[in-house]
């Protein structure tokens, strides 16, 4: 036998060894006592140091326990024990194989007889799960294997847990917020003093309202929320109410306080959606008091308590005779997979294969919402009407005035072209900044790079560009190319015909991908007097597309 089969076939009669006897023969050689239970880290065969979070709950009885395994694709660097009796095995098998490539990083740990302190100590973080009824038993034995604790925000957890003083809590249901707290457990180290909280934050805030006419002041009072992403909401708002005296709007976004930037007429602090009582406040206003609503993302917008999207939401919002739009901008509705196969040099090809996985499994969901529930659909960049051809483009809009400059552009010999991702993957950065390097170096370009600057900067230097390069991987212009062309500067982007002809637009970009880039900013620079004619065509294009008049008028039908 070649020496290839006899190593698949020692591996294959290892993975038939039962684990407990691998680790009990391992001891036997070493000269310690092999009879002994092996620890929770010996059966997961994982070194010292990786970072082992553990549950030892019911897998079974904890129906929300898939959302600690979803969370792992927020925590990569974390493994996850599952100890689990033979009864729970088939339900374990199925939160694993639904992970994602993140099951890799869960280990289903055989449940001994009785779960002792010295069975767990050897992990790092002890998971009380999603749900606080989980069974305070446990609680003892995991504080006294002296392990940081992760557990369900509820009153008699923390009562529980005071006298220890130990405990990180998290908004039951919410992925980011058991992240966020797994994170804080594990930079505390073996401090056994928690650490400092942040300052309580009211669940629901008076806002500071935009220039739009409040709720009540017309006979149709049209509700907004909860996203807001980039302040659209907030345009949206100025422009309907700009465009029509029988609107009244209330615009709600529910958000981490320190991401309150746009305006808005209530802010809900995002963890405490899973609250009752913000929930019962929010059914109060939205059932009670709207006429019309538009939801943005497919948020949902009477708290948590239905769930993540607004599906759920849907039959309390027609009982209660709301007329209800949906409201689209990007990866809650656009399609990975499509996607790939309709574009040769796709974003999707540089995106984590995670994050690929999560949000084929939202475009899904969401289309199959817009679908069954026939609700007026609307997306703000033509491109999505691959995703959703029954949709209405309802066109994102932008400061033209406030991004207008009268600076001539391709008058220097070496024309500044500007680059400003705020994702890298979306904008194809890492495939056509070696091409703009070229350029550069060549001296027939001057490149800006720039990544994270405040919106004020940001206006500063499209103004003094001559060529604003956007994104080259997804086949829709977006905010960025907008505000080039209000600049008055050449816009390249990558712009996909089809859906652009669907929408009856033709957007005066140069058109290009990221291997026709070079030639595409040559052929500009060989004939400036036509870049130049570009330039001022787009500033004419956007004010006539993206001053918010011809958004307005894309709802003038729903609010009927």
């Amino acid at each position: 036998m070649s020496p290839a089969p006899v190593r698949r076939t020692v591996s294959a009669v290892r993975r038939r060894i039962p684990r407990r006897w691998r680790i009990a023969l391992r001891r036997a050689a070493a000269g310690t006592r092999p009879w002994e239970t092996p620890s929770v880290r010996e059966l997961c065969e994982l070194p010292a140091g990786t970072p082992l979070l553990v549950y030892a709950g019911g897998i079974a009885g904890d129906r929300a326990l898939a959302g600690v395994v979803r969370a792992l694709a927020r925590l990569p660097e974390f493994h996850l024990a599952l100890v689990c009796g033979e009864a729970e095995r088939a339900a374990a098998q199925d939160l694993i194989r639904g992970a994602g490539k993140a099951r890799r990083r869960i280990h289903e740990v055989p449940r001994p007889r009785t779960v002792t302190a010295a069975f767990l100590a050897s992990a790092d973080v002890a998971v009380f799960g999603f749900e606080p009824d989980a069974g305070l038993a446990l609680l003892d034995t995991y504080v006294a294997a002296g392990l940081r604790l992760v557990a369900a925000d509820s009153r008699v957890v923390r009562e529980h847990l005071a006298p220890h003083q130990t405990g990180d809590f998290f908004a039951p249901g919410s992925l980011p917020s058991f992240a966020k707290a797994v994170e804080r457990a594990w930079q505390r180290g073996g401090d056994a003093t928690p650490a400092p909280e942040e300052p309580p934050v009211a669940p629901i805030q008076a806002g500071t309202p935009g220039p739009w006419r409040a709720l009540g002041a017309g006979p149709i009072r049209l509700g907004m929320g909860t996203a807001n992403y980039a302040g659209q909401l907030s345009a949206l708002a100025v422009a309907i109410t700009t465009a029509r005296a029988d609107v009244g709007i209330e615009l709600v976004m529910a958000k981490p306080p320190a991401t309150y930037r746009y305006p808005a007429d209530r802010y809900v602090h995002y963890p405490s959606e899973h609250r009752l009582d913000v929930q019962m406040e929010q059914a109060r206003r939205v059932l009670g008091w709207y006429t019309h609503l538009i939801v943005d993302a497919f948020r949902p917008v009477l708290g948590r308590g239905n769930g993540d999207d607004i599906a759920a939401d849907l039959p309390a919002l027609r009982r209660a005779r709301l007329k209800v739009a949906l409201l689209a901008h990007g990866s809650e509705i656009r399609h990975p997979g499509a996607h790939l196969e309709r574009h040769a040099e796709s974003a999707f090809r540089d995106a984590p294969e995670e994050l690929r996985e999560r949000l084929t499994t939202v475009a899904e969901r969401n289309r199959r919402t817009a679908e069954e529930s026939g609700l007026p659909f609307f997306v703000t960049t033509p491109d999505l009407l691959d995703d959703v051809p029954f949709a209405t483009w309802a066109p994102l809009i932008v400061d033209v005035d406030g991004w207008a400059c009268d600076r001539p552009v391709l008058e220097r010999a070496r024309p500044v072209v500007l680059h400003a991702p705020s994702k890298r993957w979306t904008k194809g950065t890492d495939r056509l900044l070696p091409r703009l390097q070229e350029l550069h170096d060549r001296r027939i370009i001057e490149l800006r790079l720039v990544e994270g600057l405040p919106h004020n900067e940001m206006r500063r230097l499209v103004q003094d560009s001559d060529i604003v390069v956007d994104q080259l991987v997804m086949g829709s212009y977006g905010t960025f190319s907008c505000e080039g062309m209000a600049a008055g500067k050449v816009v390249v982007a990558y712009v996909s015909e089809g859906p652009h002809r669907a929408a009856g637009v033709q957007p005066p970009i140069a058109n290009a991908t990221p291997s026709t880039l070079v030639k595409t900013i040559e052929s500009l620079l060989d004939d400036r007097h036509a870049a130049v004619a570009l330039a001022a065509e787009g500033a004419r294009y956007v004010r006539d597309h993206h001053d918010g008049r011809r958004t307005a008028e894309a709802f003038d039908a729903f609010l009927r």
